[in-house]
């Protein structure tokens, strides 16, 4: 079991021995790097999402990087009126967000263009989106957070009436739905994360996914140098160069974001104890909100709702406090009683000091993302915690606030 300072750590290790024995049948096997257990990690995800392609990379940062630049591509397959995205053009995010939904439209030499979420349920909502549209706008990114989700239906029309992208980053979702459909499959693109704190884990890993097999094959090809070794279809590239040796055909620029097969196989594992565990994060955050019930009607916390639509799997507990200095004060106290916490990702990004120096947009204000910033806090929802550990932690936030 891994260890930790913290009696309440935000996460703990949900690798088992299944896990323990398929990494050591990989490192027996001497067939350590991107192979058959991470072909066969994709179909069982993709599988598991109801979508035609899944390609695995080195973690969900990687995930990020390899669609938007996708989307930049020569080779990226257009339709429906869609055009490459170009340097100068706008893409709409959150600025409730991680770091790395944004640093890949900066990288690819676009322009982010904030909107912001609304602090009762943490996501992006479609109107705001719609009213940050311009001729420059070629994408949409939406960031479903902390274990809820966007409302993507709508946001998927809003992308097709305008012709252009929409890439989920489902990073912090995963086995989320919305009106039964799981996250990550309703926009062009959707990237997945397998960090070690995520839902599942692969140590590290992420996953991107599309039913576009032409834009499946491009990332493909991208996530390896541009090359054709790991297309599913790379007889037409070959066919079309025949004095160039296959086993060296570059048709593409790309990056090397190759998982190990070490990543796949523990992968495989994980993907089986996905719905046990998501439902076990359901089953904590009810059990918190039962027993905050007092804090919660009172006004001293605030915490995330669902939208009906949405079947959630708690990435961690976030709640807003009256204030930042409740916050602080609350922040310092769990982490006395032994309690780990977080904000509640990078709050709004906008403030960050990065910012001072990157071209940017804000449309509107970004007051429910300031507010998250400077009153949220969340701690953990993970597998591993118990009925202890629940009652340990209501004991603690109720402390604190009597």
């Amino acid at each position: 079991m891994l260890q930790s300072k913290f009696k309440i750590p935000l996460n703990m290790s949900t690798i088992d021995e299944e896990e323990k024995r398929a990494a050591k049948d990989v490192i027996d096997s001497g067939a350590l790097t991107m192979g058959k257990n991470c072909r066969e990690f994709e179909r069982e995800f993709a599988a598991y999402l109801g979508v035609r392609n899944a390609v695995m990379v080195n973690s969900g940062s990687s995930a990020n990087l390899l669609a938007i630049f996708a989307l930049v591509n020569f080779l990226c397959p257009l339709s429906g009126g869609r055009r490459l995205v170009k340097p100068g053009d706008e893409i709409i995010v959150p600025a409730l967000t991680w770091s790395t939904t944004i640093w890949p439209i900066i990288q690819a030499g676009a322009i982010p263009v904030f909107v912001d979420c609304d602090p009762d349920t943490l996501q992006v909502s479609p109107e705001a989106i719609n009213a940050a549209i311009t001729p420059k706008t070629t994408a949409i990114i939406i960031v479903h957070v902390l274990g809820s989700a966007t409302d993507a239906v709508t946001v998927r029309d809003i992308a097709d009436r305008h012709r252009l992208w929409l890439f989920e980053d489902t990073c912090e979702s995963l086995g989320v739905r919305w009106l039964g459909r799981p996250v990550g499959t309703i926009g062009h693109l959707g990237s997945f994360s397998f960090y070690f704190s995520h839902h599942i884990t692969t140590i590290e890993g992420g996953m991107v996914v599309t039913d576009d097999d032409d834009l499946a094959e491009l990332l493909r090809a991208m996530r390896a140098h541009g090359w054709v070794r790991q297309l599913e279809r790379p007889e037409p590239y070959i066919a079309a160069n025949p004095e160039i040796d296959p086993s060296f055909l570059f048709i593409s620029s790309g990056f090397n974001l190759r998982p190990t097969e070490i990543n796949g196989a523990i992968g495989r594992q994980q993907l089986k104890k996905l719905g046990s565990f998501n439902e076990h994060r359901r089953t904590i955050a009810r059990k918190l909100i039962k027993g905050l019930a007092d804090l919660i009607d009172g006004g001293d916390l605030h915490v995330m709702q669902f939208d009906e639509r949405c079947t959630p799997a708690p990435f961690g507990f976030p709640v807003l406090c009256r204030d930042a200095e409740a916050r602080r004060g609350l922040q310092g106290h769990l982490a006395a009683c032994g309690i780990e916490t977080r904000p509640i990702i990078c709050g709004n990004m906008v403030r960050q000091p990065a910012f001072r120096h990157i071209p940017h947009r804000v449309s509107a204000t970004l007051a429910g993302a300031d507010r998250v910033m400077d009153c949220g806090i969340y701690w953990g929802t993970h597998p591993k915690m118990n009925d202890e550990d629940i009652k340990y932690l209501v004991e603690c936030v109720n402390g604190y606030f009597r």
